[in-house]
């Protein structure tokens, strides 16, 4: 349980981390790999307490074993398995193996024998009177009496798993025989080395070493562990995963560079400061059941990927969309210019022509009296008028270029604008739910994945606060299941030891007695028991004595982790608080984009209707160049028609006064045509010069939310992280696959754990 909630929290804290996400897969499997082997572990200080210096064998005998429970317990069993095994190892002080003992226990089946693989050598049944026999397969086939069967052998099989322990005084390296008796600085080096990859796989360990310091060490520091108060004695246990490190770089892609910061330690150290150096013997318990993990399940990257995809080719279009829109604007404005300054020249030109034929008409109502001076002024004028024309016609071509120049940029511009709306409608979808064509959620967005993960972080606090209460809890259950075993030894003897106190002085009577050379069948016939009885009480004695001290650890434990069981609740609040703001950060950042998105659909609608009123505009300014040019031919002729009436005083003068009135009218049409287009055109640039600034206002708004939004959030989402977690798996799950050191059945399940002891280092002073 408390392995499930620190692996959910590290997950949470790491989503939380922006672009850290691929690097917090590997930090949540190093704390988890830390967290079930040695709970607060880190450099300790400690004063040894004063012990008795000179202990009995029988005492030193005890010590061994409490510290076996003890590294038991941090390692854990597997229930329910048809063959547990565990692998003696004796050592010298240096870690030289000197034998190798394994005994295995196989669980009762329904059959009438049990069938097994090994390959050990002096094989001892330690459960009873069973004999096995050897099939033609080369199995070992045991008896079966309705009861477990437990046997040992030897080997000289090379353990996969080796302790190299290295001594040194003042840092100079000294052997485990010269260092007996010596005094000063002390550095004591368990090198843990994982050789399982010489078969071809690799098979990831978890060891555990602990050892008793006597009352002549003092000053203790020890890195990658603790000391301990265990049962009036200080232990100093450290851990490491020999090899694991390696591995995963030199199988998982990009490993190196998520774990270059990560230390997963292949040893640990002791150092003190010690008088008459001498050193009790110390024990290293190794497993491969490292956990149970599905980290596939637990971290789906499939649907936010998707999203996360989506959410950068929608930004990347919108950031093209808006340069297309700037320099579509670019254009309009340099096209606008142009058609407000020809605007002009017209607006000019046919006031000046409106000007001269107004004159030409009062010239010619006083044709009676001064129809020489008339028509002299209305051949002046038309000179003037067709030099005017030429202006117009120039003018109404710049005019004509500035049009279809203006009708381009408006379809660039409008292009952009549709562009820049399909790039924010695919932002959107980004924080959107996917639904299949029943209106079923196929995969979550960010919207209501932000809001799944603040409900999540709300349901992980409520079991840390309910994991807090169960270890609060657990003296009592412990101390239950202590009267649950004297009950049962009460009823096995018939009431004939009904207490812990009669069982403990029964045991130790019997094993007094042995100590002192008695035989054991007539110290137990004595006693009234058999040696199944003996055993049985052995385990109830052993048992509730393992029971009492857990009890004691769990209070101790309880008490003096107090602190950080409280952090632990306030910041598990701390979380659920952070998982809300980044949720309603969330929720600001959809409705900008769904705003934006709006706004967007507005301006590719507007820049449609520009493109088409400029595409009406560039077809009209067409017409009046054509017109322009018509004008042009007309006032060529009508100044050529004043120099012959210059000439020719009289000749059809009524034909003059009707050509001069018309043309006077359309002028004066003309005239205010043209001011009205001045005016107009001197808007258009205005507005044109405004839509220029505001789209490159737009396009660094857009590449800024680009560049220091999206890309930023699209880049906590790698390409290799899912694969990576796969590998990782693969290597954890070899852990479970390993189920015998001697041998086992391919049908069987099994479970295997080393118990290394290197021999006591014994001063003469």
């Amino acid at each position: 349980m408390i392995f499930l909630h620190i692996k959910v929290y590290c997950i949470i804290e790491n989503v939380k981390m922006r672009k850290y996400v691929q690097k917090g897969i590997s930090l949540a499997l190093v704390m988890t790999m830390s967290t079930w082997c040695l709970s607060g572990c880190g450099t300790t200080n400690t004063q040894s307490k004063k012990t008795e210096k000179k202990q009995t064998e029988a005492s030193d005998t005890i010590k061994q074993s409490d510290l076996q429970t003890l590294l038991s317990s941090k390692i854990g069993d597997t229930a329910n398995t048809e063959k547990k095994e565990t692998v003696f190892v004796e050592m010298d002080p240096s870690g030289e193996v000197t034998k190798t003992t394994v005994s295995d226990t196989l669980k009762v089946s329904d059959k009438d024998s049990i069938s097994d693989v090994s390959n050990l050598d002096n094989i001892t049944n330690l459960s009873g009177d069973e004999k096995y026999t050897t099939d033609e397969n080369g199995n070992i086939v045991w008896e079966n009496k309705g009861k477990d069967i437990t046997y040992q052998g030897t080997t000289t099989e090379s353990t996969p798993i080796k302790v190299n322990v290295k001594y040194y005084l003042y840092d100079e390296e000294i052997s485990p025989d010269d260092f007996a008796g010596k005094s000063g600085k002390v550095k004591i080096v368990f090198d843990y080395v994982n050789e399982s990859s010489s078969e071809g796989i690799f098979i990831p360990f978890i060891t555990l070493t602990g050892m008793v310091l006597d009352d002549n060490f003092t000053n203790v520091k020890v890195d990658n562990g603790k000391v301990v108060e265990y049962d009036g004695s200080n232990i100093v246990i450290g851990y490491g995963a020999p090899g694991f490190k390696d591995n995963i770089i030199s199988t998982v892609s990009k490993a190196e560079d998520y774990l270059k910061d990560i230390d997963i330690p292949e040893s640990f150290t002791v150092e003190a400061d010690v008088k008459d150096f001498s050193l009790n013997m110390s024990l290293t318990m190794a497993t491969s059941e490292i956990a149970d993990l599905d980290l596939d399940k637990s971290l789906d990257f499939s649907d936010i990927e998707d999203k996360m995809d989506e959410l950068k080719d929608g930004t990347n279009q919108l950031v093209k969309g808006a340069g297309d829109l700037v320099s579509g604007a670019s254009k309009l404005n340099s096209g606008a210019d142009k058609i407000d300054k020809g605007a002009k020249d017209i607006a000019k030109y046919t006031s000046d022509l409106y000007l001269g034929t107004t004159t030409l008409l009062t010239s010619y109502k006083k044709f009676d009296c001064a129809l020489v001076s008339g028509v002299k002024s209305a051949n002046k004028g038309a000179k003037k008028l067709y030099k005017g024309t030429k202006s117009v016609k120039s003018a109404s071509n710049k005019l004509n270029s500035g049009a279809q120049t203006l009708n381009s940029g408006a379809k660039k511009v409008n292009s952009g604008a549709q562009e820049l709306a399909k790039g924010l409608s695919s932002a959107k979808a980004g924080f959107e739910d996917v639904k299949d064509s029943k209106g079923n959620v196929k995969s979550q967005g960010l919207k209501n994945g932000s809001k799944a993960l603040a409900t999540g972080t709300k349901t992980a606090e409520a079991g840390v606060k309910q994991l807090v209460g169960t270890l609060q809890s657990t003296p009592s259950s412990i101390q239950t299941q202590i009267d649950g075993v004297v009950k049962k030894v009460s009823a096995a003897t018939g009431g004939a030891i009904a207490s812990e106190k009669a069982l403990n002085a029964t045991i130790e009577k019997i094993n007094g007695a042995i100590a002192q050379g008695a035989d054991m069948t007539t110290v137990l016939t004595g006693a009234g028991l058999n040696a199944t009885a003996y055993y049985q009480l052995l385990e109830a004695y052993y048992g509730i004595k393992t029971l009492e001290q857990v009890k004691s650890t769990f209070e101790t434990q309880i008490t003096s982790q107090a602190s950080s069981i409280k952090a632990l609740v306030d910041g598990m609040g701390d979380l659920t608080d952070g998982a809300s703001a980044l949720n309603t950060g969330i929720n600001t950042l959809y409705t900008g984009i769904s705003k934006l998105n709006t706004g967007a659909g507005t301006l590719a609608a507007g820049t449609k209707s520009l493109y088409d009123g400029t595409s009406t505009l560039a077809s009209g300014t067409n017409q009046l160049k054509s017109g322009a040019k018509t004008l042009n031919s007309g006032m060529k002729s009508l100044n050529q028609g004043t120099d012959k009436m210059n000439s020719k005083l009289g000749d059809a003068s009524s034909q003059v006064k009707d050509g001069i009135a018309t043309v006077n009218s359309g002028a004066g049409q003309i005239s205010d045509g043209a001011k009205t287009l001045a005016n107009g055109t001197g808007s258009l640039s205005s507005g044109v010069v405004t839509l220029f600034n505001g789209t490159k206002t737009l396009k660094d708004g857009v590449v800024k939310l680009n560049d220091e939004g999206i890309s930023k959030i699209t880049e906590i989402f790698g390409d290799d992280t899912k694969d990576a977690v796969n590998s990782i798996e693969d290597i954890l799950n070899n852990g479970k696959e390993y189920k015998s050191f001697s041998g086992i059945k391919s049908d069987m399940s099994g479970n295997v754990k080393f118990i290394f002891k290197t021999a006591e280092i014994k001063s003469d002073k």
